[in-house]
Order: C-alpha cells, then sequence, then structure tokens
C-alpha cells in the first residue's frame, strides 16, 4: 500500500504519525509523511519521507501568535493557518496519490485528507490523538471555559456542545470554508470537528480504552487503541552536557510548557523560584531559549530537546502544559505529574490524570508557593508514586499501539 500520512500540529502531534509511519514501513508499504517543514528533518532521520508543506516562517508566526495558548483565541489562530494552505495541501496530496494503492491517514486538524477523500473516493482513516477530539454526550471531554460536564444530562450536554460548536467553531471556520467546498463542487457543511472531520471509512482513538473508553454516541467506525509514542533515543541519544548534569546530583524536576510554547516566561520563572525554594535541582525543556534567564541559577539546567522516552524515567517528577505527547510519555515513564493547562485538549487531558490519580492540576493562578507545595507532594506522596507504577504497567499491557494502528489502517476498505 502507498500511505500518504498528513499530520498538522506541534511536536507532540507529529511525532506519534512517526511512530505510525514506521510501523506501517515495518509491514512493506511505502509511507510518506505531509507536514511542516519544521519537522522534515526529523522525520527524514527517523527513515521516512516527508513531503513538507509550508515554511518555517509559518510555523514560527503561528508559535509566536500571541493569541495561541489563549482559549477563546486559540482555535481561530490555528484556522487561520490551516486555511492559508488548505488549497495547497488538497492538491499536493492528489497530485501524491496513486489510485488503487493509496491510503490516506489523518490528524484531526489535517481537513485536506477529508477533503480529498471527498472529491476523489480514496479510502482515509482520520486518527485523533487524545480524548478531546470525539464530541460525546455520554462521557463528555473537559473544554477551556465550560470545566467538567461529566454526570451532567446528556441531553444537556449535547445542547451545550451544539452550541459551543455553532458559536466558536464553525462561526470561524464556514466563511472561508463554504467557498473552498464550493470552489471544489461540494456543499457546504457544519458540525466540522463534531461530525464531518470523522471520516467514515475508520476514525482512530488513539489512546487507551482505560483512558477514555469507547461511547455509544461516538462514531460506529471508531476503534481505541493505546497512545503511539516515538521512540527518538536511537537517532537522538541524550546530550553529554545533558548526562553530566544528570548524573551530577539527585534526579531532577522536569519543567516543559510544550515544544511550541514561545510565551512561557512566567512559567519557567516560577518554576525556577519553587525549586530552589526547595533545594530541588530543576531541567528546563524549551526550544526557545529566550525565556529562560540568562546565566540560569546552579540548581538547574536546560535543553532545547530530548527523547522522553530516554529522559524522563531519570527525573523525579515533570511539570508540563498537558499536552497528549508529554502525557502518554510521562505515564509510561511512571512519572508524577503537575499540569498547568493552557489552552486545546491540555485542560481535559489534566482533568483525566487527576481523576487517575497520577498527578496535580494548577491554574495560571498559583503562587510559587502553591507550585513548592505541589512539588513537594508529587516527591513524598506515596498514593501519587503507587497510582503512576500502576499506570505505567497498564502502559506495558497495553503493547505497540502504533503497529496496532497501522493494522487498523490496513483495514480501511479500498474504494
Amino acid at each position: 500500500m502507498h500511505i500518504l500520512i498528513s499530520c498538522v500540529g506541534s511536536a507532540g502531534d507529529v511525532h506519534p504519525f512517526i511512530a505510525i509511519g514506521q510501523a506501517l514501513a515495518r509491514r512493506g508499504h511505502e509511507v510518506e509523511l505531509i507536514t511542516s517543514t519544521h519537522f522534515a528533518a526529523r522525520i527524514e532521520a527517523a527513515g521516512l519521507t516527508c513531503t513538507p508543506i509550508g515554511t518555517e516562517a509559518d510555523f514560527d508566526h503561528v508559535v509566536h501568535h500571541p493569541d495561541l495558548w489563549n482559549p477563546r483565541t486559540c482555535f481561530p489562530v490555528l484556522w487561520q493557518a490551516i486555511s492559508q494552505r488548505l488549497v495547497e495541501a488538497h492538491r499536493l496530496l492528489i497530485s501524491r496519490a496513486q489510485p488503487g494503492r493509496t491510503v490516506l491517514v489523518g490528524s484531526t486538524l489535517a481537513m485536506p485528507v477529508r477533503l480529498a477523500q471527498e472529491t476523489h473516493g480514496l479510502p482515509t482513516a482520520m486518527v485523533h490523538l487524545s480524548p478531546v477530539c470525539i464530541w460525546s454526550a455520554q462521557a463528555p471531554a473537559v473544554l477551556p471555559g465550560l470545566g467538567d460536564l461529566s454526570g451532567w444530562p446528556p441531553a444537556l450536554v449535547r445542547l451545550i456542545q451544539s452550541g459551543v460548536e455553532r458559536l466558536f467553531i464553525d462561526r470561524v471556520v464556514a466563511p472561508g470554508f463554504d467557498r473552498i467546498r464550493r470552489d471544489l463542487g461540494l456543499p457546504p457543511v457544519r458540525h466540522v470537528l463534531s461530525q464531518w472531520i470523522n471520516s467514515p471509512d475508520r476514525v482512530v482513538c488513539a489512546w487507551p480504552e482505560w483512558f477514555s473508553p469507547k461511547q455509544t454516541d461516538w462514531p460506529a467506525q471508531a476503534v481505541t487503541t493505546g497512545f503511539a509514542r516515538w521512540s527518538g533515543t536511537a537517532d537522538q541519544p541524550l546530550a553529554p552536557a545533558l548526562l553530566n548534569f544528570l548524573n551530577a546530583g539527585q534526579a531532577p524536576i522536569g519543567f516543559t510548557p510544550g515544544s511550541a510554547m514561545a510565551q512561557g516566561r512566567d512559567f519557567f520563572a516560577r518554576a525556577l523560584a519553587a525549586s530552589a525554594a526547595l533545594n530541588q535541582r530543576a531541567l528546563l525543556i524549551t526550544p526557545y531559549a529566550d525565556q529562560l534567564p540568562h546565566p540560569l541559577p546552579p540548581h538547574a539546567h536546560a535543553v532545547s530537546y530530548a527523547p522522553f522516552d530516554a529522559l524522563l524515567p531519570r527525573l523525579a517528577a515533570l511539570v508540563h502544559h498537558g499536552g497528549i505527547g508529554t502525557t502518554a510519555q510521562a505515564l509510561a515513564a511512571g512519572l508524577p505529574q503537575a499540569v498547568l493547562p493552557f489552552a486545546h485538549d491540555q485542560f481535559d487531558n489534566a482533568t483525566r490524570l487527576v481523576k487517575r490519580g497520577v498527578g496535580l492540576r494548577l491554574t495560571a493562578r498559583s503562587s510559587v508557593r502553591q507550585w513548592a507545595q505541589m512539588l513537594e507532594r508529587l516527591r513524598n506522596d506515596a498514593s501519587i508514586s503507587a497510582a503512576c507504577r500502576r499506570h505505567a504497567g497498564l502502559m506495558v499491557e497495553d503493547g505497540d499501539a502504533a503497529d496496532r494502528i497501522a493494522e487498523w489502517i490496513e483495514s480501511v476498505p479500498p474504494p
């Protein structure tokens, strides 16, 4: 088979598709990833073909946009970036497709994939990485500003969700998307994220059943698989300076607001102050070094990137933004987590971690004192440690989710 994988987002959104692509390649298929130029070198180092779309300047513009991490304004920022390249990406998919051989695979926001399915009848699997991507009134995900609606009457939840989609998603998408669809000979569409984005061929929910069980109001063609986690260790071992820091003392606490967070100065300032108050070593992880003080205090070290499967077992705890990629890697490492969600799926992921007893939740208003108290509890709470060990065992039992996803992609009905 010829597999065209189109994925949109940050490293936590792209890395799982590298793992899926490698699993498909091991099974003998020809695999091609279409994504931001920003990830081309990493994809090719993993032994896969990358067809880049957009420029590094496009990626930087989105990452540095002041509204990207505001939960009320983040979706319009993403939609503007997607819509600018949507027609180009659709044409690229069609030009790369091989009739009778090609299967399309898309991440949640890879809308050109669904357009190509509609215009050319190509078999398609959509892969969602986190439960917030599946709209359910029976087991609702936590949306920014709404809080946790679990336990509310499903009819009321459905009404609330419908209003949110109509006012904050379809209202943003419809004007430009309707024009693009009209030019392609397609009718207007609504309920873009709750219904349309789900391929009628296959919907892969790339998380374990225990993390978010399948519901009767999910699409009938949906399956859960476990977290697809990419190991970058073989190609990118831990840097010598990082190894020296890790070996020089007690296990540090890791702090990262995410690979695409370029506005995290306050996050790192509190991290450094709280860790210093506890005489705790701190490892700061960000590709945007201008967010950090120079020089760093003696108890801290910074890296722009490190493969989490190698790094996280060396840490005492991890404080992060709640991205699903980081969440999955920390669960696999059995690592206590504290989450400060900013936007997107992060509020829902944070809620699930707290409910499962493996972590704690911070808010934007949490003081340095509260950070320090949280870090102290992460280090010493026996119940959190036990829950982390239990979930690390569950992750082992889940096995190779990327290979399982590859099987489901193979089973997509032919055109």
